[in-house]
């Protein structure tokens, strides 16, 4: 829910009775985790400004403007990356490491994906994360725009497959198993003769999906081009 002026502002679980100490940080931290729980489009000033119980122009002493506050979320909510892989011997074990690591905070933060769609100037954690990526692929013998294309690929696409995955598993488990078994009549009552795949993938299609091996085949087909890639590059090299 979008609040403007004319909105009635519900009462919620963020809301704080009584003076409180305003900082940068709070203000951030409390708009990440309406953004997490109730969608980007909740997050306003003046449903800060209400959560916190003070005026909205008590929220723009900390954060200049939305943009601000939304590049700010983006920083607080990549603080969390973990890089550890890095540390890995092979550089593939490093990629595959920093694709998990990268779901691991969109899984803990729903609203990562449309932070990480804006069109803004990165900060400081999503400059070293940008770095460190580009670094290993440049590393691993790849040109500047081929490990910078390869890195936005691979980010784009970790992105879309936690999307997918939760899209499987949206609802109660009695709702997952009804639309199962409502593709299962759909696709293995399609007419074998014209659709005679579609017709053996049908148990396929209809099963309840695990979303993290959803997750390890996506990555494991994105790691195959990537190191056909760079098998390619090193028989040229010789």
């Amino acid at each position: 829910m979008v609040h403007n002026n004319n909105d009635q502002i519900p009462k919620g679980t963020y809301n704080r009775k009584g003076p409180v100490r305003l900082s940068r940080e709070a203000i951030v931290g409390l708009a990440l985790s309406i953004a997490d729980t109730e969608g980007i489009e909740a997050v306003s000033f003046r449903r800060l400004a209400h959560d916190f119980g003070v005026t909205p122009m008590a929220i723009y002493r900390h954060v200049r403007n939305k943009d601000d506050l939304l590049d700010a979320m983006t920083e607080l909510m990549l603080a969390s990356f973990d890089t550890s892989a890095v540390k890995e011997a092979d550089w593939r074990e490093q990629v595959r490491g920093l694709l998990y690591a990268l779901r691991r905070v969109l899984l803990d933060h729903p609203s990562g994906r449309s932070l990480l769609s804006r069109r803004s100037l990165p900060s400081t954690n999503r400059l070293n994360i940008f770095e460190t990526s580009i670094g290993i692929l440049r590393n691993a013998g790849f040109e500047p725009q081929e490990a910078f294309l390869i890195f936005e690929h691979l980010l784009n696409q970790v992105v879309s497959l936690v999307a997918t995955g939760d899209g499987y598993v949206q609802g109660t488990e009695e709702e997952r198993q009804v639309w199962g078994a409502k593709l299962l009549g759909f696709y293995g009552g399609l007419p074998q003769q014209q659709y005679p795949w579609l017709v053996e993938a049908a148990p396929n299609i209809a099963a309840c999906v695990d979303t993290d091996r959803h997750f390890k085949f996506g990555t494991d087909l994105l790691m195959a081009g990537v190191e056909a890639m760079a098998a390619s590059k090193r028989s040229k090299n010789l």
